[in-house]
């Protein structure tokens, strides 16, 4: 008896799976319409020789189930061709399995039915139509074995129950034969799919290293960049050919005894390859420059060779390879300048910068002073986020050059001066000279000015001014990286102290740094130590005087330096990002105090611009106000027109969803920084809370006066609330009632305390009393700049 032995499988990479069952299902394909006629032809010799002896009904099933399974299968061949279902192969070879348990079947089930109810030549006939199925099926399906195997292997069990119903010797022994012979075909099936997996294999390889060479090869007659060369016992050429004569740009006579050397330009590289030629040195990839070309452009050889003794050895000849590596030396220069140029600017980069810094430190004569300026662009993040990054690049651009003129054209001394980016909007400049502290004192006057002039980008009319920090060699520090340091504090003490100035670096500043990083780690420490306190000013009804809500207001009791004003360390929490944590303390703990009043008044709550930017705010809300039950018509929270400049669309959209959660919205500060009246088109506000700096000057200044009754009488036109801060005379309340202002909030009646002062605990409701949440510390992110805000907890 046959046996199958296990087809060891060739091994296919990963990569080229489909594409080899791809040519395999391809190879079936081509040859199933011969299939499918032989099929068909076969049902219908059949049905046309037995139809005396097999009922119509069961012959015309067969031949309905054959045709039927027939146009299936040429179905699927044809949406292969056409491409419909080519990135689906192991789909397709699914479907042709499952149309091979179909055609199989079919002939299995009426072979094995009716062969034992027909006459002996028809048994005959039902056996050979069996077995030549399964020969065909050998061939036609070799390249899909598991087809292969359930086409052959359905008939074979047909057939074979067909004659052991005949009972007798000879068709036990057909069955033996008919058993062995589908075996054997089963595992040439597997064979042949291996054999053909090999080959298409063997092609593709072939196929590749074929491209490969004529790759190579068209390659090399394209370029053309080696060439050989000979010398005589003088160094001179000799033989020179006309693919030789052309690369040197020159005729072939007019090189013929020529001294080599003379083809390069002057250097060293050409002195280190004559001394080679002299000593007899050989020569390895040694580069030179072309001299004079013709073509305007620097041409760039490399030679190799080595000399060889002739005859006697009384004459000396060179000869060697020369190729163009022109190619090479310009891809270099260009990695070289990306490597130390600003792409967007054209400037030099921080690396260059640094490098540039560390010499000139390094080289200065005696008595020559070294000015580092740090410029910064103001506002530049308002000119991206408004106008997007595109006009955002082409300001830089324009930006850069006007510096760079600016510097070049100052006409006031320096013996060196360097324009650099060091990255985003921050730009360095460093002037060397015997008067380069006086050059840079008078350089960033300059800047202000020009650099605040109004300039066309893209269309748009721009106006972005400059903050300079400086520092200078050797006054305030020698080494390069300390010497940037020190520009770097200067330039965030201009901009703290509002932006559009320079400063010099003083020790102070240093000094003030360092306290800053110090208050910001102890802030840290402080969340989890809960040394954080809520404090309550009351929110007072003008008419009646009587208080109907309070602002909560966050105040930081240090172990060491007391009680820290906000406005000391609220601009460290938004730049380190503790804002977030700290903001979800103050709204969980104020809603839960609030819960305890029985007279059922507001509470009001600043929000900072980076926490309405924090994905988690709104859900933060939602929580407090479910836990502690509050309702959201008492709740009210405060923003500034910061949240408005940056990121609007965003901003808006997180303070629509906030009031439909049913809490009112304030705009503070209004009349202050930037504050226009488009903001009360922007958004529909509940309150406006007029600027402490009006009120202060209410009865002294008309001009406050006028103020303050036209945002008054424009609140009220509109159907907003207005809420006067920092009334502390009565004066001022009076001014205030006959304007038509109808919340006041200030000294008057009374100051920031601790929320126990005014609800004192002994009277809460031990039922709605809730204990402080812990703060959840967001990950330590990259500082950003925002806006500081007086006295308040923008939280």
């Amino acid at each position: 008896m046959v046996t199958i032995k296990a087809v060891r499988r060739t091994a296919v990479p990963p990569e080229l799976r489909d594409w080899a069952e791809s040519r395999l299902l391809n190879a079936h394909i081509r040859i199933i319409k011969p299939m499918v006629l032989g099929s068909l032809l076969n049902a219908l010799l059949l049905i046309a020789v037995l139809r005396s002896e097999i009922p119509a009904f069961a012959l015309t099933l067969f031949g309905a189930y054959m045709l039927a399974a027939c146009l299936h299968r040429l179905w699927l061949a044809e949406g292969v061709e056409r491409g419909r279902r080519q990135k689906r192969v192991h789909r397709m070879v699914q479907s042709l399995r499952l149309n091979s348990w179909w055609l199989g079947l079919n002939f299995a089930v009426f072979i094995g039915w009716w062969l034992p109810h027909v006459s002996s030549a028809g048994q005959i006939l039902l056996a050979v139509s069996g077995l030549a199925q399964i020969a065909s099926a050998a061939f036609t399906i070799r390249t899909l074995p598991g087809s292969a195997t359930i086409y052959i292997a359905s008939q074979a069990l047909g057939l074979a129950i067909g004659l052991a119903q005949l009972g007798s010797p000879a068709a036990g022994g057909a069955i033996i034969v008919l058993v062995s012979a589908s075996l054997l075909l089963i595992r040439m099936a597997y064979s042949a799919r291996e054999l053909f997996v090999t080959r298409i294999l063997s092609d593709r390889e072939l196929s590749a290293s074929a491209r490969t060479v004529k790759l190579l090869l068209n390659e090399y007659e394209e370029s053309g960049s080696d060439w050989l060369f000979e010398l005589d016992a003088e160094h001179r050429l000799t033989g020179v050919s006309q693919r030789f004569a052309r690369a040197a740009g020159e005729h072939p006579e007019t090189l013929e005894g020529r001294l080599f050397a003379s083809l390069f330009a002057p250097g060293p590289a050409r002195d280190t390859m004559a001394d080679a030629l002299a000593r007899g040195h050989p020569l390895r990839n040694c580069e030179l420059e072309i001299d004079g070309t013709g073509d305007g452009e620097s041409r760039w050889w490399s030679i190799s060779g080595r000399p060889t003794f002739e005859g006697t050895g009384d004459r000396a000849a060179w000869r060697g390879i020369i190729s163009d590596v022109t190619m090479q030396r310009q891809a270099e220069s260009r990695a070289n300048r990306m490597a130390h140029f600003d792409t967007l600017t054209g400037l030099p980069n921080r690396a260059l910068f640094e490098r540039s810094l560390a010499n000139l430190l390094d080289t200065r004569e005696a008595g020559d002073q070294v000015a580092l300026l740090f410029v910064d662009v103001d506002h530049f993040k308002t000119i991206n986020d408004m106008l997007g990054h595109p006009v955002g690049d082409s300001f830089l651009r324009d930006f850069a050059d006007r510096l760079s003129n600016c510097v070049r054209h100052s006409g006031l001394g320096g013996t060196q001066n360097l324009v650099a980016r060091l990255g985003g909007d921050e730009f360095a400049i460093v002037v060397t000279g015997a008067d380069a502290c006086d050059h840079a004192v008078r350089l960033s006057e300059l800047l202000l000015v020009t650099m605040a002039e109004t300039v066309t980008v893209d269309g748009h009319e721009l106006t972005s001014g400059v903050s300079i920090g400086i520092a200078l060699a050797p006054f305030h520090a020698e080494l390069p990286q300390q010497l940037q340091s020190y520009a770097d504090i200067a330039l965030n003490a201009a901009k703290s102290a509002g932006r559009g100035i320079w400063e010099m670096f003083e020790p102070g500043m240093d000094a003030r740094l360092h306290e800053r990083h110090a208050l910001g780690r102890d802030l840290r420490q402080a969340v989890g130590r809960s040394e954080l306190r809520l404090f309550l000013q009351p929110l007072v009804d003008v008419e009646s005087e009587a208080k109907t809500g309070y602002e909560a207001l966050l105040r930081w009791q240090h172990p060491e330096r007391g009680l820290v004003p906000p406005d000391t360390f609220i601009p460290i929490a938004e730049e380190t990002g503790l804002i977030v944590g700290i903001g979800e303390w103050v709204i969980r703990t104020a809603f839960a105090e609030a819960a305890t009043w029985a007279g059922g008044e507001t509470i009001a709550i600043n929000l900072s611009p980076v926490q309405i930017e924090s994905p988690g705010l709104l859900p933060v809300i939602v929580s407090a106000l479910a836990e502690s039950g509050i309702d959201p018509a008492r709740v009210e929270f405060e923003i500034t027109e910061g949240v408005l400049l940056n990121n609007t669309d965003a901003n808006l959209a997180m303070l629509k969803q906030l009031q439909n959660l049913g809490v009112k919205i304030a705009l503070d500060d209004f009349g202050t920084g930037y504050s226009s009246l488009n903001y009360l088109l922007t958004f529909p506000f509940d309150k406006i809370k007029i600027d402490r700096s009006f009120v202060s000057e209410l009865v002294t200044r008309a001009e406050s006066g006028a103020i303050v009754a036209a945002v008054i009488a424009l609140a009220n036109q509109l159907g907003m609330c207005t809420l006067a801060e920092g009334v502390e005379e009565p004066e001022q309340l009076d001014r205030l009632k006959q304007h038509g202002c109808r919340m006041v909030q200030g000294w008057l009646f009374g100051k920031a305390l601790p929320s126990e002062d005014y609800h004192p605990r002994g009277h809460e409701n031990p039922a709605q009393a809730a204990k402080a949440p812990a703060i959840r510390l967001p990950r330590r992110r990259k500082a950003r700049t925002t806006q500081t805000y007086s006295g308040r907890a923008r939280a």
